[in-house]
């Protein structure tokens, strides 16, 4: 009789081990879900700074000019979190494309995609006039002052 209440006690502790390694594993990978999505959150709120940006200065026409600090917009920090860089504004499809890899997480790329209102958009070098996210509406285009290496305008 010993030997079968023992014999029971490790199938009842067994059985608790393998359903309670079945939830941790669920809890794991729900946990590294919610945190590929958290990061290519990061993305999403550059894109849709960088768009707040093209539409404010082109909402407001002619002679405006804005220019989207490092404070809300820091290429370094953003390549250093997994952004491909250079964002890509697709000027024909009139969004803002950002791709941000997980992978190093066990995640995947993902692409984000913000719309923006203008198609008349040109991407040209910085200059001391006009720094690193700066944005003029100049009547005719919308021009993004800002490097090849970050922001291409196809």
């Amino acid at each position: 009789m010993r030997g079968q209440i023992s014999m029971e006690a490790i199938l009842v502790i067994g059985m608790a081990v393998i359903v309670l390694t079945s939830f941790f594993n669920i809890n794991m990978a729900r946990y590294s879900t919610a945190k590929d999505i958290g990061e290519a959150g990061e993305a999403r709120i550059a894109g849709e700074v960088l768009a707040t940006g093209i539409n404010t200065g082109y909402s407001n026409g002619e002679g405006f000019s804005i220019h989207v600090g490092e404070s809300k917009l820091n290429f370094t920090k953003l390549g250093s979190a997994g952004v491909s860089l250079p964002i890509v504004i697709d000027s024909s499809a009139k969004t803002i494309t950002i791709s941000k890899n997980t992978t190093s997480g066990g995640g995947g790329v993902w692409n984000i995609s913000v719309p923006v209102i203008p198609s008349d958009l040109l991407r040209v070098d910085s200059t001391a006039s006009y720094p690193e996210v700066t944005i003029l509406n100049n009547g005719s285009y919308l021009i993004i002052y800002a490097t090849s290496s970050n922001i291409v305008v196809n």
